[in-house]
């Protein structure tokens, strides 16, 4: 739950709510018996497989798998935060949301650090109008007058100059510091500002406001780029330069193009490429991969192919595969980026290497084919241990076997042995419940979980009886017990409902998973409810006590080794009344 907007508040705004009403004003929907269909504004598709219900008050789409309460539409819609989408929200249905002393002053501080990096940008735009070289250097890059007011480069001039401007025009001092643009000197007393004698480029959040700055120098000094270090509105980390005015162009595409520099994305965009966005130089982060993954699901990686783009390219496909999102790598010529590619040969060039980008496994194959090309059987086995952390990423089980089945007959090794040998690689990684005989039995478990989960939400009898059971110990799927642990908690509190548990919860992951469970038709008839669940926690206890029985033996097997007999004895007397329990 949202610390600074009260339940209560929230319950008020979502009861004078429709969300079907909501939904329509962005996309159309079409009745479809109970509920209304459309097509997935968050995915392409020729069938409708996106869900609505005003009865429940939720969507779902049983395409892509994103689902949750009007909140997470309009957060997914409109890329905003929980908060935010209750605000606005709010304001449709007139109610207004404050918020309490300590976030106020908060929000009050970084407002005026917002608005105090507006002042020294406007700074450093002046000063770039005066400064020619910088001036010769942009359009020898090429770079258009109207690009350079759109994207609000400046110059940042000499440390004495910077400290007379934002005196003459009143600049707080405090804020600078804390924005880190002025900072103590090393030599003793004094201070200095952070970003002297180059172009300055602004780095905007998703919202168009100026987070912070990145300056580069026209000299061969170092260090070449240098970003603003973290304040309280900046975290290179968690930001996409470019983002705020791409985010447009990679909805109408419905992907990312992902550069390595400023000049990349201004100069890709000023050709008519409007989805692209940088990583803040090469080390990608996982919470800019967790961003991508909010705009599109396709990545395209654009970065330089010397020897520090290739490791950068190879470290942002594994983040990329964990985030869930499909990944290709577009090869640019040795030496050249995207800016001087663009340059030379205009939009085509670049869009004809897009044509042909690589999909992110062929690449990675392939580059560690390069390091070891005689092939060997040495050679192959150093191949298949560099790959195969990048299969572990890999969360769909037919394109990992497609996978698997390529690196085969590339490398001229038998298929089988591979998937065995890549089976021991992951078990290490995964530990003891991983392996292959304990699938079948994981495989039960997990439907039976989400049987019972799925009856907690449609018949609140049934949450009763789970806690009248103590059965939530007995989940082992972590979201599963995370839901089932809050739908009990919130009915010690009064009714509960998918959307209430949704707000609660405020995970995009949990979310989608309450509506695919709320919105899908049951697997078993409505008197039978409490019969089926009864059954259900039965068996979830039945399961425990296996599992249980299995570590017990694994504990007898090593006190029998270490002879360990009081140890031993004890193992042996659960062991015994762990096997009368399941008879």
């Amino acid at each position: 739950m949202a610390a600074f907007i009260s339940e209560e508040l929230i319950k008020k705004v979502s009861e004078r709510l429709d969300i079907v009403e909501v939904i329509s004003q962005y996309i159309p929907l079409r009745k479809a018996g109970k509920s209304y269909k459309a097509l997935c504004p968050f995915h392409e598709e020729k069938t409708p497989s996106f869900t609505v219900s005003s009865e429940k008050q939720l969507f779902h789409c049983f395409g892509c798998g994103i689902g949750g309460n009007v909140f997470n539409f309009l957060m997914k819609w409109e890329n905003i935060s929980f908060p935010e989408a209750v605000k606005l929200l709010g304001q449709k249905v007139g109610i207004s949301i404050s918020t309490p002393d300590k976030d106020k002053k908060r929000g009050m501080v970084k407002e005026e650090l917002y608005q105090t990096n507006r002042k020294v940008a406007e700074i450093f735009r002046q000063e770039l109008r005066e400064k020619k070289s910088a001036q010769d250097y942009l359009k020898k890059r090429g770079f258009t007058q109207e690009t350079i007011e759109k994207f609000g480069l400046g110059w940042a001039p000499s440390s004495n100059d910077f400290l007379k401007l934002v005196q003459k025009k009143e600049i707080s001092l405090k804020d600078l510091k804390g924005l880190k643009l002025v900072v103590p000197s090393q030599r003793g007393e004094g201070r200095y500002s952070w970003f002297q004698l180059r172009l300055i480029f602004p780095i905007f959040n998703p919202e168009g406001r100026i987070s912070g700055f990145g300056g580069r120098v026209l000299d061969e000094s170092l260090p070449k780029y240098l970003n603003s270090s973290e304040s309280l509105i900046f975290d290179k980390g968690r930001v996409l330069y470019g983002l705020n005015f791409s985010k447009e162009g990679i909805r109408k595409e419905e992907e990312i193009i992902l550069v390595e520099g400023y000049t990349d994305v201004i100069a890709l965009y000023e050709a008519g490429i409007e989805n692209v966005v940088a990583s803040m130089g090469t080390s990608l982060t996982f919470s800019q991969a967790r961003l991508i993954k909010r705009y599109a699901d396709r990545v395209f990686i654009a970065y330089d192919q010397d020897k520090a783009g290739v490791a950068a390219t190879l470290r942002g496909i594994d983040l990329l595969l964990e985030a869930d999102l499909r990944v290709k790598i577009i090869s640019m010529p040795e030496g050249v980026d995207p800016a001087a590619l663009v340059k030379k040969g205009g939009k085509d060039s670049f869009v004809e290497r897009k044509e042909k980008a690589a999909p992110y496994f062929d690449y990675r194959l392939e580059l560690a084919i390069n390091t070891n090309p005689s092939l060997e059987y040495e050679d192959k086995i150093e191949i298949v241990n560099k790959i195969f952390p990048t299969l572990e990423k890999i969360r769909n089980s037919i394109r990992l076997a497609e996978l698997i089945k390529k690196l085969s007959q590339r490398l001229d090794l038998d298929e089988e042995m591979l998937r065995i040998e890549f089976s021991k690689f992951r078990d290490k990684k995964k530990g003891f419940f991983s392996r292959p005989e304990f699938f079948k039995v994981k495989d039960a478990q997990q439907t039976t979980e989400k049987t019972l989960l799925q009856l907690m939400l449609s018949e609140e009898r049934v949450i009763k009886m789970v806690e009248e059971n103590e059965s939530i110990d007995d989940f082992v799927n972590s979201s599963y017990k995370r839901v089932a642990e809050e739908a009990v908690a919130l009915s010690k509190e009064g009714k509960v409902s998918s959307p209430l548990l949704i707000n609660r919860l405020e995970e995009e992951r949990l979310s989608s998973l309450i509506s695919s469970l709320s919105l899908s038709s049951p697997p078993f008839q409505e008197e039978d409810k409490e019969r089926i669940a009864f059954d259900l926690i039965k068996s979830l206890k039945r399961n425990k006590t296996r599992r249980r029985i299995e570590k017990l033996r694994k504990s007898i097997k090593e006190s029998e080794e270490k002879g360990e007999e009081e140890e031993l004895e004890k193992w042996l007397y659960e062991l015994t009344r762990l096997k009368k329990q399941l008879c």
